[in-house]
């Protein structure tokens, strides 16, 4: 994966679209040709109802074949999730209240994303009564709002997906969405996206998906409170296995798959009678996809896909 240069998504794939129905009225709205998406996203392989403490899950993240950490929007708090069990084993607290998105593990330390760009390093977060906390502030900043967290362990960097402004500077852009470096050696961000995703780009398939099926314009809504609702990412995660990074989606319920250096590989609607507020994702070491929706008037859940393409 190169970081030393931003990569922006546009449109050039049309000699490799496809449009097709999936399983449950969810539907692949774009397909690189050679790439086979290897996830039935409309038949769980296993699903948890969470309890209440987590209703308002943000973040997940592997720890291994029977557990996950999970993080809430809310509370400073880190959740050992059972997933043998389907209950929490302990709890975590490493910070006051505050909006946290996002959580990675990597080896034996926790990182927690707040939406203002700060990272809280939790260091043998499993393992100590008062966890050591050490706090990495950035140029990031409450309009960007900072929702995604990945670990890159071939880079050995941070990824972190934005849902709002995309820039640190004042530079107009109200058609992108910007994922970020953060270099785990030096413990800074790179002031330059690492990956750029043109809104308009996801519009012009979901539109062209709509036409297909329906013979009609699907218009991406804009909220003027919220910008445009076309896409805006609330997870981000690597696949261990191939390299592949997604980029999930709670505003527009979209799922986007790129390669590492940047080509899009699929671009999938979420049904939001199984998804109906995606707001996290990861990986196990081997491949399966997690993925959590926070609770929208009900309990929230966690999902299992394995993958169905080795």
């Amino acid at each position: 994966m190169k970081v030393n240069q931003t990569i922006i998504l546009v449109i050039s794939f049309l000699t490799s679209f496809t449009v097709f129905p999936q399983d449950n009225n969810i539907y692949k709205l774009f397909e690189h040709a050679g790439y086979n998406f290897p996830y039935k996203l409309a038949m769980p392989d296993r699903s948890w109802v969470l309890p209440i403490a987590l209703v308002e899950i943000s973040g997940l993240s592997f720890i291994d074949n029977s557990r996950l950490a999970c993080i809430q929007d809310e509370k400073g708090d880190i959740y050992i999730f059972n997933l043998k069990t389907g209950v929490v084993d302990s709890k975590i607290h490493f910070n006051e209240d505050g909006d946290y998105e996002d959580i990675e593990i990597i080896d034996h330390d926790a990182w927690v994303l707040k939406s203002n760009g700060t990272l809280y390093k939790v260091a043998g977060y499993l393992n100590k009564a008062i966890p050591d906390v050490k706090k990495h502030s950035t140029v990031l900043s409450g309009k960007n709002d900072a929702e995604g967290l990945a670990y890159d362990h071939v880079n050995k960097n941070l990824l972190i997906a934005c849902k709002g402004y995309p820039f640190v500077d004042e530079e107009k852009a109200n058609d992108v969405k910007a994922v970020y470096i953060f270099n785990l050696e030096t413990k800074r961000l790179n002031l330059k996206p690492f990956l750029l995703i043109e809104t308009d780009t996801i519009k012009y398939y979901k539109n062209y998906s709509t036409m297909s099926r329906l013979g009609t314009e699907l218009l991406a809504a804009i909220d003027p409170s919220k910008g445009d609702m076309t896409f805006q990412p609330s997870g981000i995660a690597i696949q261990p296995v191939t390299g592949n990074i997604f980029i999930l989606g709670s505003v527009g319920n979209l799922l986007i798959v790129l390669s590492g250096n940047g080509k899009m590989l699929a671009l999938i609607t979420l049904s939001p009678k199984i998804f109906p507020k995606p707001e996290g994702i990861c990986f196990s070491t081997d491949g399966k996809l997690f993925i959590a929706n926070e609770g929208d008037g009900k309990a929230g859940t966690i999902l299992k896909f394995e993958p169905k393409n080795k």
